[in-house]
């Protein structure tokens, strides 16, 4: 996996991932507008298929406080070519897990702030970070429901909560869920809201047991948290230096 990124910061190695810029991956773009007249800006989502290059572009322009943000989302690792399959082996870890079934891994790559809120998969998830970093909240099984099913009363709505359907990630819906899983705990930290956090880096990984509910952020790592060697100024980053966040999914039964 160290082909796809640099090693020391997290940034793509388009000289390696050049040679696959035709493959089509799934993107998310999500552009933020201000109608006229409103206080507030809000967030129009749109998924399509794309070649890789087309996103390979994207991360070495992207600068801060950009209003569209690209996001390489759950591309199917089978579906990618077979060099690239190769760098992606499924751990031995889950081939050994419940009955070895292993019937899907994806991948994701982004550049922060990235976000995908909550849900819960149909069956067991193990995650690993590639590239640099993200936070994890967790819910066990009736905490999520309910958390979900608080959101879905105030929207007068019934929707799905297994898979990232467009509704969560725009409008009413993404903010509500975004301020009930990320800003209300105050203080009290991820306990206050009865959830656990975990904050994954390159290399780490986390087991999704079934039915438990989970939000992924990307966290931002910029030279001014203090957090890691980027190179960042209040003008943005450098042209050479896109910090990517990327993880990798296997779900099995």
């Amino acid at each position: 996996m160290t082909r796809w990124f640099h090693l020391g910061l997290p940034r793509i190695n388009r000289s390696y991932l050049s040679g696959f810029e035709g493959t089509p991956v799934p993107l998310e773009l999500t552009r933020t507008t201000r109608d006229p007249g409103a206080d507030e800006a809000h967030d129009v989502f749109h998924r399509f298929d794309g070649p890789l290059g087309q996103f390979l572009d994207w991360t070495e322009r992207v600068r801060p406080g950009d209003v569209d943000r690209l996001y390489l989302a759950q591309a199917r690792v089978a579906d990618l070519p077979q060099p690239l399959q190769d760098d992606l082996p499924t751990p031995e870890i889950a081939k050994r897990a419940g009955r070895g079934d292993i019937y899907g891994a994806s991948i994701w790559v982004g550049v922060a702030p990235t976000y995908t809120p909550l849900h819960r998969d149909p069956n067991p998830n193990l995650l690993l970070q590639l590239a640099g970093a993200k936070a994890v909240r967790l819910f066990e099984p009736s905490r999520g429901a309910d958390v979900f099913a608080k959101v879905q009363r105030r929207l007068g709505r019934q929707d799905s909560a297994i898979f990232r359907g467009d509704e969560m990630m725009q409008g009413e819906q993404k903010r509500l869920l975004e301020e009930q899983v990320w800003k209300l705990d105050a203080a009290g930290g991820p306990a206050a809201l009865g959830c656990l956090e975990a904050r994954l880096g390159r290399g780490e990984g986390l087991f999704i047991p079934k039915g438990w509910w989970h939000s992924v952020k990307g966290v931002d790592q910029g030279v001014d948290q203090g957090v890691t060697a980027s190179v960042s100024s209040a003008a943005g980053f450098h042209s050479s230096l896109v910090l990517t966040w990327s993880k990798v999914n296997w779900w099995f039964r």
